[in-house]
């Protein structure tokens, strides 16, 4: 069973999932479940996917935590439809990562876009999360951030990566050198994906942005209970306005640090209403940086034939 937005079903306790990535984008799921019970028991295993299409990535449930660990211990880097699959624990309810996983590409092409980026990097590792830069009109800046597994990852990226050509530009990339928190203000809002991690410890509220302006908080808050348990949801909107007009962009408060993660994880770059919802961890300081009054947000994909 799927949830809405192609996200697959958090089913069974952490300790018995895997993560698996660089899947080719023509595997089915089936294929995937029979790879992966040559080590134990799968309860299910489902792909992640956008409007239909694979992302070459998925969750895959174990009847026990030993088989789960098995799957990572003899199926990581492993052959499957000609590609070395990425096979890891799954970690959505553990710490946020250290900056040491999380690397800065500059030279990048204008046409290149978080895709192209997070495809490029994966050559060294597996890439949790890619983002390229923007300013207010949603223009590239040339340069994009992108966060492995594991530190180990983001060195190879920094010594293999640097000087390969991507659509036509040699790249160069470095460790992050931006602190979680201060990244994000820094930056500003015209970085797509900000990496806006609370130093103060876990969270339990998202930014929710490029919403479509006739979305509603019941149909946000069912898109977004996928991942977890909701408590509240602020539609923010013209005049503060009670029935004002949409500004396109909310705060969603959830249960749990580990529900809101998921959201940041597999929701962030998912379609809602024709739109690619845009989600990262909210903190206090994101409504006096004006990201939830919309002063500083960036403009957004939106599928070709939409016209507003």
């Amino acid at each position: 069973m799927k949830g809405k937005g192609g996200m697959p079903r958090m089913y069974g306790p952490v300790e018995n999932r895997v993560y698996v990535s660089n899947l080719p984008w023509n595997i089915a799921w089936q294929e995937l479940k029979d790879h992966m019970k040559t080590v134990g028991d799968v309860v299910y295993a489902d792909l992640f996917t956008e409007a239909g299409r694979s992302r070459g990535c998925a969750l895959v449930s174990f009847r026990s935590p030993e088989d789960a660990q098995r799957a990572v211990m003899e199926l990581h880097d492993t052959d499957l439809g000609g590609r070395k699959i990425i096979v890891r624990e799954d970690r959505v309810d553990q710490s946020t990562p250290s900056k040491e996983c999380r690397v800065y590409v500059g030279n990048l092409s204008w046409q290149a876009t978080w895709r192209d980026l997070k495809d490029h990097c994966r050559a060294v590792g597996e890439v949790r999360r890619a983002d390229v830069a923007g300013d207010l009109d949603g223009n590239p800046k040339g340069y994009g951030i992108v966060e492995f597994a594991s530190p180990e990852e983001a060195q190879a990226a920094v010594e293999q990566l640097t000087g390969t050509d991507l659509l036509g530009r040699e790249i160069f990339v470095r460790e992050d050198r931006e602190d979680n928190k201060s990244s994000a203000a820094s930056r500003g809002a015209s970085s797509y994906g900000g990496y806006g991690y609370n130093e103060q410890g876990p969270y339990t509220k998202v930014f929710v942005g490029n919403l479509p302006y006739s979305v509603t908080w019941q149909q946000l808050k069912d898109e977004m209970r996928q991942v977890g348990e909701v408590q509240h949801v602020e539609l923010f909107t013209e005049n503060a306005e009670p029935h004002g007009r949409s500004k396109g962009c909310a705060v969603v408060e959830f249960a749990t640090f580990g529900a809101a993660k998921r959201a940041v994880q597999y929701l962030h770059d998912t379609m809602l209403q024709g739109r690619y919802m845009y989600v990262r961890e909210y903190y206090e300081g994101a409504r006096r940086e004006g990201w939830d009054a919309g002063r500083q947000f960036p403009k957004f994909r939106v599928k070709a034939t939409e016209a507003q």
